[in-house]
C-alpha cells in the first residue's frame, strides 16, 4: 500500500507542523512530537516502526537507522504485546485460523514487508540527527504506545497555524517524505530502498508527479 500521497504536506505546511510542535506547553511532549515529526516526515518511518523504534536501531557511526526484520515486543500490560501489535495478530488470525495467538504473537514486532527492514540513512539534516539520536540516548528509543504517538502528532496539529488535525496523518507523513526526497531527485533505487518498497510502481508515481523535478530537470538542460 503507498503512502498517503493526498495527506503529504508541502514544505511550508511541514514547517507549520514543526512550529505547531515547538508551540507545545509541556516541554516533554513538546520534544517528543517534534522527534516524531521529523522521523516521519524526513525519515519515512512508517507508524509501527515509530513505535517500536529502538536505540538498537541505530548505527551512530555511519548516521543510519536499521529497521529489523524482527524485534520482540514487550510494550503491553505485563510485558505482552502492545496493542498495535495485538491488532496484526488477530488480523492474521482471521486469515489464518488453524494458527494459535501465542504463535503468531511471537513474531511481533515484524515489519510490514521483507522490504520494510532496511536501513535508513539520516546524516542529511541536522535536525533529523539530532532528533534521531535524542530519542536513542534519552529514551532508548519510543518509549510509548502506538495511541501517544497519535496524540503528539494531534497536539502538534492543534498547535499550528493555518493546519487542523485533518491536514495529515502519521501516514501522511510518511507521504510527506516520500515527496520531499522526490523532489530533490533521489534516484530510483535509493528511493525505493529507502522508504521499503517491495513494488517499483509506488517510488516511480512519486518520482513522477513531483513537479519539482521536471523543473529541475529543464534547468539543467536549459542552463
Amino acid at each position: 500500500m503507498a503512502p498517503t500521497r493526498e495527506k503529504a504536506l508541502t514544505e511550508r505546511d511541514f514547517e507549520r507542523l514543526l512550529d505547531g510542535a515547538r508551540r507545545i506547553d509541556d516541554e516533554t511532549q513538546r520534544f517528543e512530537a517534534h522527534a516524531v515529526i521529523l522521523l516521519g516526515g524526513r525519515l519515512g518511518f512508517r507508524p509501527g516502526e515509530l513505535t517500536h523504534f529502538d536505540e538498537s536501531w541505530v548505527d551512530r557511526q555511519r548516521q543510519i537507522v536499521h529497521v529489523p526484520d524482527h524485534a520482540p515486543c514487550r510494550d503491553g500490560r505485563d510485558g505482552e504485546i502492545c496493542g498495535y501489535c495485538r491488532q496484526a495478530v488477530e488480523q492474521r488470525i482471521r486469515h489464518d485460523q488453524e494458527a494459535s495467538f501465542d504463535e503468531i504473537a511471537e513474531q511481533y514486532w515484524q515489519p510490514k514487508t521483507d522490504a520494510a527492514s532496511r536501513p535508513i540513512p539520516f546524516h542529511f539534516s541536522a535536525r533529523v540527527e539530532l532528533a534521531v539520536e535524542s530519542l536513542a540516548n534519552e529514551y532508548g528509543g519510543w518509549p510509548y504506545s502506538f495511541s501517544t504517538l497519535q496524540r503528539r502528532l494531534d497536539a502538534a496539529l492543534e498547535c499550528a497555524r493555518s493546519l487542523d488535525r485533518t491536514s495529515t496523518s502519521l501516514h501522511g507523513l510518511r507521504a510527506t517524505a516520500a515527496s520531499y526526497h522526490a523532489s530533490r531527485g533521489l534516484e530510483l533505487a535509493a528511493f525505493r530502498s529507502m522508504f521499503g518498497w517491495e513494488d517499483l510502481a509506488t517510488a516511480r508515481q512519486y518520482l513522477n508527479i513531483d513537479g519539482a523535478m521536471t523543473r529541475r530537470a529543464l534547468s539543467d538542460i536549459h542552463s
